[in-house]
């Protein structure tokens, strides 16, 4: 069955989209984006949605087009939204003020129907033995018209999804399984990431590379590259590449040779911008010496002999309840339940952040889980009743 597929530029045609998918009791859904790759930001560049007979790629960058009009269809709890690996596509529409509800992501279900860790792609062809269309994922959706090539694989991202989740549906008719599916996919809903900065420009990790002063003049360098990068419309790294940004910091008093560098965008290689950039450079270190920011010092603080050993009796204490009471219920669950849903349902991360009150948050189905397996292990579930409370949690 060949399936149609309705481009839609503008504003009455996704009204009348919109009118009619209020009535559907479930939908798939998918996006395509970019992120500070082809443009500056996070970028909705098209919408695609599956009600079963009609595939519809909704382009939101379309001058004609209202993409807040299909927001209401997004939110509305009576329509299960089904989906692939949604949590960045989440991001996105939160971003934008949108709060989808009742999402079904078949990524999560898969996890806990013990599938390894795949792409949709991949799953697919494992699944139902269908060769999806060749990735143009990494291709520029900025552009329009949208290739034949781009048009294909985007539809082909939700024309799948139905027949995947009756396959899915299929090998969770247990009670058991269905309920960890609901708690998963239910938990998406209580998610907000409006207040979420996806144009984060410092890494922490990067402090490694610097000394106090060093980094206060980085800071400022990069903070420049992203109000011209956004002036431009451009991504950081096509203004000014990280390595010219680095190097820039460290060289206190050398020659900045503006015109001649290469990672620069073109339109800035004048002398105009390079004095900029001399002055800028000037001003920050200036400002370095007068906040008495060392040369040597490193820029990420090491922790004092008492923060250390604090440290360190931490990690002995995560450790031991590692391996004396979350390694031998982890093992047990795997084997009656399989090695990736295990891996899924209580990876070291999560096991980590939950003995040390990081995550304030673990699904209640992981704890009675666990407090069944220990339960026939003869384990003591003390600390389990600790990591609870430490989470601001009891025991249920």
């Amino acid at each position: 069955m060949t399936v149609p597929i309705q481009l839609i530029h503008q504003s009455e045609e996704l009204f009348k989209c919109a009118e009619k998918l209020q009535g559907a009791q479930q939908i798939a859904i998918d996006l395509e984006f970019d992120k500070n790759f082809h443009r500056y930001g996070f970028n909705l560049c098209l919408l695609q949605i599956f009600d079963g007979n009609y595939c519809y790629l909704i382009d939101p960058l379309s001058n004609d087009l209202d993409i807040q009009i299909l927001f209401r269809v997004l939110e509305n709890e009576s329509i299960q939204k089904v989906c692939f690996s949604f949590d960045e596509d989440l991001r996105l529409l939160h971003s934008l003020n949108c709060f989808p509800k009742n999402l079904y992501d078949l990524d999560i279900v898969s996890r806990l129907l013990n599938y390894p860790a795949m792409s949709l792609t991949n799953l697919l062809k494992e699944t139902l033995d269908v060769e999806a269309v060749s990735s143009s994922q990494k291709s520029n959706w900025f552009n329009r018209p949208l290739s034949e090539k781009q048009l294909a694989y985007a539809a082909d991202d939700v024309l799948h999804l139905f027949k995947l989740k009756e396959i899915f549906d299929k090998k969770a008719e247990s009670g058991e399984i269905k309920e960890w599916i609901r708690e998963e996919n239910q938990s998406l809903n209580e998610l907000d990431y409006s207040e979420i900065n996806h144009n984060e420009i410092f890494k922490e990790k990067d402090k490694n590379l610097f000394s106090e002063h060093e980094w206060y003049v980085y800071k400022k360098l990069l903070l420049w590259r992203d109000e011209v990068a956004e002036k431009f419309n451009k991504p950081a790294f096509q203004i000014a590449d990280n390595n010219l940004m680095k190097t820039l910091a460290k060289n206190s008093g050398e020659r900045i040779h503006w015109l001649s560098r290469r990672g620069v965008y073109k339109k800035l290689k004048t002398r105009e911008v390079s004095d900029q950039i001399i002055k800028l450079l000037a001003d920050a270190r200036t400002e370095a010496d007068d906040m008495g920011l060392s040369t040597e010092k490193p820029a990420k603080k090491q922790p004092d002999s008492t923060e250390y050993n604090q440290m360190m009796a931490e990690k002995r204490r995560v450790n031991l309840l590692k391996d004396t009471f979350f390694k031998p219920v982890k093992e047990k669950i795997e084997e009656v339940h399989g090695k990736e849903f295990a891996n899924y349902a209580l990876s070291n991360r999560i096991i980590s952040d939950f003995i040390t009150g990081s995550n304030g948050e673990i699904k209640s189905y992981k704890v009675h889980l666990i407090s069944q397996i220990a339960n026939e292990l003869n384990l003591d579930t003390q600390p389990l009743k600790d990591c609870l409370s430490l989470n601001g949690r009891t025991k249920s």
